[in-house]
């Protein structure tokens, strides 16, 4: 008897060790002039969030965004599959969209994460989106008996082909330090809070959308 397993196309999340250089570099621009960088301010923005703060270092931003340009191709070849088809389908000009679609990168932002402090349930609004862990004060292993199972995770949320809900839960410990998460921008997603540390964690997050059209752009 023969049986071949067969499974439902679906789009998953990229998890990468970033250069240590331009690790060190994001790292320093959070510990020294990014406490006063411009704050950003979004639809979650508000008691027990995380305060926002724009990354402004241009050689930041350059190198940041050489290095997201070579993860968009490695995401559409893992995964047979992209997010941004469905916003080129839309395209009033389709025929000429396709093989001139370029990416825009948004303006990347440092959440700094005191204990107690959560992020919600949410998406973004992109094609791609990214997370980027600089700081992870304590490990999970702690967390989960100060709080819950689920104390100082990230978890992403989706809906399987039956319809329920599921969820994926990453547990961070001290060295995941210049790790980074790269998945769509509508996967909904959330960040519980920790309890066993009086540092801050910090991050980098940001975004990835369509300008179709536009040579000047990724």
């Amino acid at each position: 008897m023969k049986i071949d397993d067969m499974h439902f196309f679906n789009m998953g999340y990229l998890d990468i060790k970033i250069p240590d250089n331009l690790f060190q570099s994001l790292k320093n621009e959070c510990y020294t002039t990014g406490y006063k960088n411009e704050e950003m301010v979004s639809a979650i923005t508000g008691s027990g969030v995380p305060v926002h703060r724009y990354i402004e270092n241009k050689e930041n931003l350059q190198n940041l965004q050489d290095f997201l340009k070579t993860l968009v191709p490695i995401y559409k070849e893992r995964y047979g599959l992209d997010p941004s088809d469905g916003i080129i389908n839309r395209s009033i000009n389709y025929e000429n969209s396709v093989n001139k679609t370029k990416f825009i990168i948004h303006r990347p932002w440092i959440n700094y994460h005191k204990k107690h402090e959560f992020i919600p349930k949410h998406n973004h609004l992109g094609v791609f989106s990214y997370t980027i862990w600089i700081n992870i004060p304590y490990n999970s292993e702690d967390e989960i008996k100060q709080g819950n199972e689920y104390a100082s995770c990230f978890q992403f949320h989706y809906t399987d082909t039956l319809g329920g809900t599921q969820k994926v839960t990453i547990r961070l410990n001290k060295n995941d330090a210049g790790r980074m998460l790269f998945f769509p921008s509508l996967l909904s997603h959330q960040v519980y809070p920790f309890y066993t540390s009086n540092e801050t964690r910090i991050s980098i997050s940001g975004n990835l959308s369509i300008n179709i059209g536009n040579t000047e752009n990724l």
